[in-house]
Protein backbone atom coordinates (compact mmCIF):
# COMPACT_ATOMS: atom_id res chain seq x y z
CA UNK A 1 0.00 0.00 0.00
CA UNK A 2 2.69 2.54 0.82
CA UNK A 3 4.32 1.97 -3.11
CA UNK A 4 1.03 2.93 -3.97
CA UNK A 5 0.75 6.20 -1.80
CA UNK A 6 4.34 7.11 -3.14
CA UNK A 7 3.47 6.66 -6.67
CA UNK A 8 1.68 9.74 -7.05
CA UNK A 9 3.46 11.82 -4.92
CA UNK A 10 4.15 14.08 -8.24
CA UNK A 11 3.77 17.56 -9.02
CA UNK A 12 3.89 19.10 -12.76
CA UNK A 13 4.42 17.88 -15.85
CA UNK A 14 6.00 14.26 -13.64
CA UNK A 15 2.35 13.66 -12.61
CA UNK A 16 1.09 10.72 -13.62
CA UNK A 17 -2.72 10.98 -15.59
CA UNK A 18 -5.11 10.08 -13.28
CA UNK A 19 -8.10 8.49 -14.17
CA UNK A 20 -11.11 7.42 -11.63
CA UNK A 21 -12.58 4.61 -11.67
CA UNK A 22 -15.44 2.23 -9.68
CA UNK A 23 -16.55 -1.23 -9.39
CA UNK A 24 -18.76 -3.21 -7.48
CA UNK A 25 -19.18 -6.62 -5.55
CA UNK A 26 -22.16 -8.99 -5.88
CA UNK A 27 -21.72 -11.74 -3.16
CA UNK A 28 -24.97 -13.68 -3.72
CA UNK A 29 -26.08 -17.12 -1.59
CA UNK A 30 -22.28 -16.90 -0.64
CA UNK A 31 -20.50 -16.31 -3.97
CA UNK A 32 -19.34 -13.50 -5.83
CA UNK A 33 -20.27 -12.88 -9.37
CA UNK A 34 -16.80 -11.64 -11.17
CA UNK A 35 -16.01 -11.46 -15.03
CA UNK A 36 -13.10 -12.11 -16.90
CA UNK A 37 -11.48 -8.66 -18.43
CA UNK A 38 -11.12 -9.50 -22.06
CA UNK A 39 -7.72 -7.79 -22.58
CA UNK A 40 -5.91 -8.33 -18.51
CA UNK A 41 -7.30 -12.04 -19.32
CA UNK A 42 -8.02 -12.28 -15.54
CA UNK A 43 -11.12 -12.42 -13.01
CA UNK A 44 -12.15 -9.49 -11.02
CA UNK A 45 -15.36 -7.30 -9.72
CA UNK A 46 -16.97 -5.01 -12.47
CA UNK A 47 -16.51 -1.93 -13.29
CA UNK A 48 -14.85 0.78 -15.45
CA UNK A 49 -14.41 4.78 -15.91
CA UNK A 50 -16.86 7.32 -13.71
CA UNK A 51 -18.27 9.01 -16.18
CA UNK A 52 -18.57 13.12 -15.64
CA UNK A 53 -21.59 14.03 -13.52
CA UNK A 54 -21.28 10.50 -12.21
CA UNK A 55 -21.12 9.53 -8.58
CA UNK A 56 -18.80 6.65 -7.93
CA UNK A 57 -20.99 4.80 -6.61
CA UNK A 58 -23.48 5.30 -9.40
CA UNK A 59 -20.33 4.40 -11.54
CA UNK A 60 -20.08 0.89 -9.98
CA UNK A 61 -24.26 0.17 -10.53
CA UNK A 62 -23.94 0.68 -14.16
CA UNK A 63 -20.85 -0.39 -14.90
CA UNK A 64 -22.00 -3.85 -13.36
CA UNK A 65 -25.00 -3.95 -14.72
CA UNK A 66 -23.34 -3.45 -18.38
CA UNK A 67 -20.91 -6.32 -17.75
CA UNK A 68 -23.49 -8.36 -16.05
CA UNK A 69 -26.85 -7.67 -17.27
CA UNK A 70 -27.69 -7.66 -13.73
CA UNK A 71 -29.40 -4.79 -11.83
CA UNK A 72 -28.12 -3.30 -8.55
CA UNK A 73 -27.52 -0.97 -5.91
CA UNK A 74 -24.79 0.12 -4.10
CA UNK A 75 -25.03 -0.53 0.19
CA UNK A 76 -23.13 1.18 2.64
CA UNK A 77 -20.83 -0.96 4.12
CA UNK A 78 -22.02 0.20 7.53
CA UNK A 79 -25.40 -1.50 7.20
CA UNK A 80 -24.26 -5.00 6.19
CA UNK A 81 -21.46 -5.17 8.57
CA UNK A 82 -22.84 -6.73 12.17
CA UNK A 83 -19.94 -4.68 13.77
CA UNK A 84 -21.93 -1.21 12.50
CA UNK A 85 -25.36 -1.80 12.85
CA UNK A 86 -26.07 -0.09 16.04
CA UNK A 87 -23.59 2.89 14.16
CA UNK A 88 -25.51 6.28 14.15
CA UNK A 89 -25.36 6.88 10.51
CA UNK A 90 -29.05 5.60 9.88
CA UNK A 91 -32.18 7.20 9.95
CA UNK A 92 -35.68 5.86 11.92
CA UNK A 93 -36.19 3.53 8.96
CA UNK A 94 -32.78 2.00 8.66
CA UNK A 95 -31.48 3.97 5.64
CA UNK A 96 -28.01 5.15 5.56
CA UNK A 97 -27.70 8.98 5.88
CA UNK A 98 -24.95 9.24 3.24
CA UNK A 99 -24.32 7.89 -0.03
CA UNK A 100 -22.79 4.23 0.23
CA UNK A 101 -19.08 4.27 1.34
CA UNK A 102 -16.75 2.19 -1.04
CA UNK A 103 -15.10 -0.74 0.89
CA UNK A 104 -11.77 -0.26 -0.62
CA UNK A 105 -9.71 2.68 -2.71
CA UNK A 106 -7.03 1.81 -4.47
CA UNK A 107 -4.16 3.74 -6.93
CA UNK A 108 -2.59 1.68 -9.50
CA UNK A 109 -0.46 1.71 -12.76
CA UNK A 110 -2.00 0.93 -15.92
CA UNK A 111 0.11 2.51 -18.05
CA UNK A 112 3.58 3.03 -16.51
CA UNK A 113 4.95 2.41 -20.25
CA UNK A 114 3.75 6.14 -21.34
CA UNK A 115 4.43 7.49 -17.86
CA UNK A 116 8.18 6.52 -18.48
CA UNK A 117 8.45 7.56 -21.86
CA UNK A 118 6.99 11.15 -21.31
CA UNK A 119 9.82 11.31 -18.52
CA UNK A 120 12.29 10.47 -20.75
CA UNK A 121 11.54 13.05 -23.01
CA UNK A 122 13.39 15.87 -24.03
CA UNK A 123 9.93 18.26 -24.26
CA UNK A 124 7.80 16.85 -21.62
CA UNK A 125 4.79 19.48 -22.75
CA UNK A 126 4.56 19.02 -26.44
CA UNK A 127 2.32 16.90 -27.89
CA UNK A 128 4.03 13.50 -29.53
CA UNK A 129 2.62 11.43 -32.43
CA UNK A 130 0.23 9.02 -31.28
CA UNK A 131 3.31 5.92 -32.69
CA UNK A 132 5.37 7.43 -29.87
CA UNK A 133 3.17 8.34 -27.18
CA UNK A 134 -0.43 8.23 -26.66
CA UNK A 135 -1.42 10.02 -23.23
CA UNK A 136 -4.42 8.25 -21.56
CA UNK A 137 -4.71 6.91 -18.01
CA UNK A 138 -1.46 5.90 -16.73
CA UNK A 139 -3.01 5.20 -12.83
CA UNK A 140 -6.57 4.55 -11.75
CA UNK A 141 -7.96 5.12 -8.59
CA UNK A 142 -10.71 2.97 -8.19
CA UNK A 143 -13.63 2.80 -5.83
CA UNK A 144 -15.36 -0.39 -4.68
CA UNK A 145 -18.69 -0.97 -3.15
CA UNK A 146 -20.73 -3.79 -1.91
CA UNK A 147 -23.50 -4.14 -4.27
CA UNK A 148 -27.26 -5.95 -3.79
CA UNK A 149 -29.46 -7.52 -6.30
CA UNK A 150 -32.02 -4.59 -7.10
CA UNK A 151 -34.62 -7.72 -8.85
CA UNK A 152 -33.53 -11.23 -9.60
CA UNK A 153 -29.68 -12.31 -10.13
CA UNK A 154 -30.05 -13.58 -13.73
CA UNK A 155 -26.88 -12.88 -15.62
CA UNK A 156 -25.53 -12.54 -19.16
CA UNK A 157 -22.24 -12.05 -20.23
CA UNK A 158 -20.97 -8.86 -22.22
CA UNK A 159 -18.87 -10.37 -24.57
CA UNK A 160 -17.24 -7.12 -26.37
CA UNK A 161 -15.46 -6.50 -22.68
CA UNK A 162 -14.99 -9.98 -20.80
CA UNK A 163 -14.00 -13.27 -21.75
CA UNK A 164 -16.25 -15.03 -18.86
CA UNK A 165 -18.76 -14.60 -16.08
CA UNK A 166 -19.11 -17.01 -13.14
CA UNK A 167 -19.76 -17.15 -9.65
CA UNK A 168 -17.01 -18.09 -6.97
CA UNK A 169 -17.43 -19.37 -3.52
CA UNK A 170 -14.77 -17.99 -0.72
CA UNK A 171 -12.93 -21.31 -0.96
CA UNK A 172 -12.09 -20.62 -4.70
CA UNK A 173 -10.50 -17.06 -4.39
CA UNK A 174 -7.67 -18.46 -3.28
CA UNK A 175 -6.69 -20.37 -6.49
CA UNK A 176 -8.48 -17.61 -8.64
CA UNK A 177 -6.38 -16.46 -11.88
CA UNK A 178 -6.04 -12.76 -10.77
CA UNK A 179 -4.06 -10.35 -8.82
CA UNK A 180 -3.21 -10.52 -4.97
CA UNK A 181 -5.01 -7.04 -4.41
CA UNK A 182 -8.18 -8.13 -6.15
CA UNK A 183 -8.18 -11.43 -3.97
CA UNK A 184 -7.70 -9.23 -0.72
CA UNK A 185 -10.57 -7.05 -1.82
CA UNK A 186 -12.88 -9.99 -2.23
CA UNK A 187 -12.23 -11.80 0.62
CA UNK A 188 -12.96 -8.49 2.21
CA UNK A 189 -16.14 -8.29 0.84
CA UNK A 190 -16.87 -12.15 2.02
CA UNK A 191 -15.27 -10.91 5.45
CA UNK A 192 -18.20 -7.65 6.06
CA UNK A 193 -20.75 -10.03 4.45
CA UNK A 194 -20.22 -12.17 7.74
CA UNK A 195 -17.59 -15.01 5.93
CA UNK A 196 -14.73 -15.85 7.30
Amino acid sequence: MKDNLEQNNFQGVEAPKVCYTAGGMLIDDDKVLLVKHKKLGIWLNPGGHINEGELPHQAAQREFYEETGVEVRAIDFFKVSKMFRDFSVFDSTGESKFVPNPISTNLHWVNKESYDLRLKSKFPNQRFPTKIWKRGCEQHVGFFYLLEPIDRVEFSQNEKETDGIAWFSLSQIETLETKESIKQEIKLGFKIHGFN
